[in-house]
């Protein structure tokens, strides 16, 4: 169930936590998320050093390797090669910290939230010197993340704390189980219409031919200008639709710079959130339909090749490269078509939009109900 609003009366961790679950983390003082901010880093600090001692495993259990191989010499069979125990030891402990690093991130977290803030504080700054230094301490210096790495990921992690980055993760987290309930009626308003002009496209002998050429960085590349002007779109239209709702309801408080992103960001991100689970939808429809309606001695004819197999993790899959990449494309043109219709269709924006809308409202009045909290607290 979801949690209920806090009253007024509420104390003001309970309205910085609300606003934390409406995605609206930059709406709380800089000064509290400072003070916060080493006791909210140390779960993300103590699993990243986990995690990063098990890669520093790897990596020394490949050092092990690779002496073996250049004692036994290159004439060596590689099946009848008997991997010493030290090696298995060493993979199986990588395994164990990895699985590991979540639970332990997730128990320094919650031990260092509910702690005295000293306490927490303390805790966070001993799991951010344990990132930076135990992978090295664990096995040899030249193993594993370097000490730059280990001291980016902390800086990093500082950063993305201070930001908000994991309130607006989890909230968009939420946001996609909440979509994945909703899709149908936005599925079935869309892509009846949507399907009518990118099926001509499918079935077209020419994005065969073109796709065929395209390396999978050029594919990459142009999926990429795809998106970039999907989220420009999104972007744009969703700052203009806020300054139109909210002209004439300006805050007592003037919003600061972070807060505007913020709230602009929220119904971006579930817009976008909205367009990356549809376009997964069309990609899997394109990829089964191809599968079956498009033999390989068909897809021969459009391209003049044999169709290429997958490999990597696609490998053994009963599709074709080529395949792939035409629904991908088509997948991305079917989210920039989404994003159009959420900025120009009426019908579409009152019944797929407004509710986004209608949450930044709600986002506001909770920073009104907070800000009060604040002045309540610190007269």
């Amino acid at each position: 169930m979801p949690t209920p609003d806090p009253t007024p009366a509420s104390s003001l961790p309970a309205h910085e936590d609300h606003l934390r679950a409406l995605g609206l983390p930059l709406m709380i003082a800089p000064a509290t998320r400072r003070r916060e901010l080493l006791a909210r880093s140390a779960g993300v600090s103590a699993g990243l050093a986990v995690a990063c001692t098990g890669i520093s495993a790897v990596d020394r259990s490949n050092d092990h390797m690779i002496a073996l191989l250049e004692r036994l010499g290159p004439d060596a069979d590689p099946e009848l090669i008997d991997v010493p125990a030290p090696i298995v030891g060493l993979l199986v402990l990588a395994i164990a910290l990895w699985v590991a690093a979540p639970l332990v991130g997730w128990l320094v977290s919650k031990t260092a939230r509910r702690a005295h803030p000293a306490v927490g504080s303390v805790l966070g700054l001993v799991a951010l010197a344990a990132l930076v230094v135990v992978p090295h301490l664990a096995f040899d210096p030249h193993d594993g993340p370097t000490h730059r790495t280990t001291a980016l990921l902390a800086a990093g992690v500082l950063a993305g704390t201070y930001t908000g980055l994991g309130s607006l993760v989890r909230w968009s987290a939420r946001r996609v189980r909440r979509e994945l309930t909703t899709m149908g009626p936005m599925v079935a308003r869309v892509l009846p219409i949507l399907m009518l002009a990118v099926l001509f496209l499918f079935f077209s002998v020419e994005i065969w031919q073109i796709m065929v050429e395209l390396s999978w960085p050029r594919t990459f590349a142009v999926l990429g200008v795809m998106v970039g002007l999907t989220v420009l779109l999104v972007g744009i239209s969703t700052r203009d639709d806020i300054l139109h709702d909210l002209r004439g309801r300006e805050p007592e408080q003037l919003l600061r710079r972070a807060e505007r992103v913020n709230l602009v960001l929220v119904p971006v991100l579930a817009t976008l959130i909205q367009a990356a689970l549809f376009a997964s939808l069309v990609f899997l429809f394109f990829v089964t339909l191809g599968w079956i309606a498009i033999p390989e001695i068909t897809e021969t004819r459009w391209t003049l090749r044999p169709p290429d197999e997958p490999g990597g993790l696609l490998s053994g899959l009963p599709v074709s490269v080529t395949l792939v990449r035409v629904s991908l494309m088509l997948a991305t043109f079917s989210a920039l078509n989404l994003a159009a219709a959420a900025a120009s269709d009426a019908a579409h924006k009152e019944r797929f939009v407004r509710p986004m809308l209608d949450e930044v409202v709600r986002g506001l009045a909770a920073r009104e109900a907070y800000l009060g909290a604040r002045r309540r607290a610190h007269p």
